[in-house]
């Protein structure tokens, strides 16, 4: 949630279940948005207990493959009829309030048309997306001249499809290359290995640990094909005979994971000096934002993940007017300053869950920001923005297109600096666009708020989102004849009312 919050303090482990306002007190926004997310985990616990992770109302069950006839819509090729009605996805209501085309959902994925002869299984993918003013005027109260105050999180739903596997068989293994392969990249690594333990260059020690990475996951894929090859050739499987929870392993994803801490300081050059203390060293309170750029594998050395950081959660953002040159006209350029990143981006992004180009500002003149290269104007990009980030380059740190790119370390390795003492490692691992941490920073303690283990030594952490859920709804074959696919299997679940069982 990109706000302008103070911090986020829920915490279910510890088992709070209110929280009590008192007669003269210091109101403040966490206070609030604890009480509203102590509720909603509550809420969203006991629809799980009771429902299961995934269900709908038997006598209003949403999400089907519903009839064209029967509505008096007529889809196009590779299209379908998404059914109106309810369903629940690991405690969140998911409602879809009349017939709508694949093609034509309200909060559109990335289009795709099904291919006639292959067998689909469609699904939801459910996630929370922070609204602001910015992406819903109405929000703002027009009668106190519109202020920004509070905001609002939407659940956002989107019926995608994967290719369940059915059609055509896929070609033969050939054992014998994959063998070779297999024979090649492992001489590879031991050479690798032997010129990591005689290097002493750390810049090519990092390149070579990188390759030998590279060279594992290459090996591992060669032995997992090896494993699964069929000498007799595989076999294409039969579609009806899939069961729909075969396509929740391929939805799963599991993240890196990072760190954060206060830089530590070394000895005292001198018996008689005290060292200083590890202490944010900032002179504001901050809620730090680290949010993954691009995704990718630190694993891979084609798609190397990256990332941003904002001192403020992301949240100095400002509509995005138009574009002449590199000159941008924003709705309010106040909290932007030359020198900053900032990125642009439009719902389609959102959408999609991609990151927009970053660009850094060189002058500010009213409310035109002049930017080193800004992107064309989104022709068909509803409500565009433009998000202020923090990250800058130095003497230790190069910037790859805007972003700070990834790179794992452990222990004491591996650890970049942000601002005032906070320093962030990031972990081996696939990381996707999107995804964010929050560091709690304190003038006040000198701290930060991040969990340590019983020695004091800080501990690696999942991302707090964006978390998404999925839910399988049918089986379809497509056909390029009306009505364009088949039900093969009703993947949906369904509960009835409790007086009624």
């Amino acid at each position: 949630m990109k706000g302008d919050f103070s911090t986020e303090r829920f915490n279910p482990s510890k088992h709070y279940n209110r929280v009590l306002k008192q007669q003269g007190r210091v109101e403040l926004d966490s206070d609030w948005n604890e009480q509203a997310a102590i509720s909603q985990y509550h809420l969203r616990t006991l629809i799980v207990d009771l429902l299961g992770r995934r269900g709908g109302p038997v006598d209003n069950c949403g999400f089907a493959l519903a009839d064209p006839a029967a509505s008096g819509l007529k889809p196009a090729v590779g299209d379908f009829l998404i059914g109106a009605g309810r369903y629940y996805v690991d405690g969140l209501m998911v409602e879809n309030g009349q017939a709508t085309f694949f093609s034509q959902q309200p909060d559109l994925p990335p289009p795709v048309k099904l291919d006639a002869g292959k067998t689909y299984i469609a699904y939801l993918d459910v996630w929370e997306r922070h609204i602001t003013y910015l992406d819903d005027p109405a929000i703002r109260e027009v009668a106190l001249g519109g202020p920004d105050t509070c905001t609002r999180v939407k659940t956002m739903w989107q019926v995608k499809v994967v290719e369940s596997g059915g059609g055509a068989a896929p070609a033969p293994v050939d054992l014998v290359k994959i063998e070779k392969q297999l024979k090649d990249a492992r001489a590879k690594l031991e050479e690798a290995k032997a010129a990591l333990e005689a290097e002493r260059d750390r810049t090519k020690q990092a390149a070579i640990k990188k390759n030998i990475a590279k060279l594992e996951k290459q090996i591992a894929d060669l032995e997992a094909k090896l494993a699964g090859a069929n000498p007799i050739g595989p076999v294409a499987p039969d579609p009806a005979a899939m069961e729909c929870g075969d396509l929740l392993p391929l939805l799963d994803w599991n993240s890196g994971t990072m760190t954060a801490r206060l830089e530590p300081f070394g000895p005292a050059e001198t018996p008689c000096v005290l060292p200083p203390e590890s202490r944010y060293r900032g002179l504001e309170n901050h809620l730090y934002r680290v949010e993954i750029h691009s995704s990718g594998d630190t694993a891979d050395a084609d798609q190397i993940p990256s990332f941003k950081w904002s001192r403020e959660n992301g949240s100095v953002v400002a509509s995005w007017l138009s574009t002449t040159g590199n000159d941008v006209r924003v709705g309010n350029s106040r909290d932007f300053a030359a020198g900053q990143w900032v990125e642009f981006t439009t719902e389609v992004n959102d959408f999609s869950g991609q990151p927009g180009p970053l660009t850094r500002i060189t002058r500010i003149d009213g409310d035109i920001l002049t930017v080193e290269s800004a992107p064309a104007w989104p022709k068909d990009g509803v409500r565009p923005k433009v998000r202020r980030w923090d990250q800058s380059a130095n003497d230790e740190l190069t910037l790859v297109d805007g972003a700070i790119a990834i790179s794992p370390g452990a222990g004491d390795q591996g650890f970049v600096a942000i601002e005032d003492g906070i320093e962030v490692q990031f972990a081996d691992g696939k990381y996707r666009s999107g995804d964010y941490w929050l560091i709690t920073a304190r003038v006040a303690t000198g701290a930060i708020d991040w969990p340590t283990d019983e020695s004091g030594v800080w501990v690696a952490q999942p991302p707090r989102g964006v978390e998404h859920h999925y839910a399988p709804l049918f089986m379809v074959e497509a056909s390029g004849k009306d009505p364009f696919v088949t039900l093969v299997k009703d993947c949906r679940c369904h509960f009835a009312p409790l007086p009624c069982l």
